[in-house]
């Protein structure tokens, strides 16, 4: 048996500030006040940086509404906080530096960035520019330490397929004939 609340039952005094008592319910999101959202959205800003499109969808879950979500990230644009451009390029180059890989996966890991068609198409071109897509497959491949290993062939087209090396390139570094 529980002891009494000393002021009474404890339930009743939640229902009362609160409504009814479940443990099970889910909280809905308090709408932030206008002036909270902004040092919200620079403190996630101050951790990293972040495309427009995560920004966007911070502010929906903290519960801006899409209006003033709207006004925030244009304040944030003509501010600099944000520039998708600048972050892909980045980002890209960040990236290839810790795990080369081929132009596929590299566009589909900026796309889920939540980057534009444009903007990831333009930044694949000037990254591989600046870094061939030979060179970062040689440098996955460390072809002087697997070279005349038995079946490292299918071993290192498999690799490189897995990190989005298209065929024509597989074909080219490691030699002509079928791969599959």
């Amino acid at each position: 048996m529980r002891a009494a609340h000393p002021r009474g039952s404890r339930s009743r005094l939640s229902e009362v500030m609160r409504g009814p008592v479940s443990s099970r319910k889910a909280r809905q999101p308090v709408a932030p006040a206008a002036d909270s959202v902004e040092p919200a959205v620079l403190r996630y800003l101050a951790r990293r940086d972040r495309t427009e499109a995560q920004v966007r969808a911070f502010l929906l879950r903290a519960g801006a509404s899409p209006a003033r979500s709207r006004v925030v990230i244009a304040g944030l644009l003509r501010q600099g906080y944000l520039n998708d451009e600048a972050y892909a390029l980045r980002w890209a180059r960040a990236r290839l530096a810790r795990r080369p890989m081929g132009r596929l996966r590299l566009e589909v890991e900026l796309l889920n960035q939540g980057l534009d068609r444009e903007i990831t198409a333009s930044t694949v071109e000037q990254v591989y520019r600046e870094r061939p897509e030979r060179d970062l497959a040689r440098q996955l491949l460390g072809l002087p330490k697997r070279q005349g290993q038995p079946g490292s062939r299918l071993v290192e087209a498999g690799l490189l397929r897995r990190h989005g090396f298209d065929d024509e390139m597989i074909e080219d570094l490691l030699g002509g004939g079928q791969l599959s």
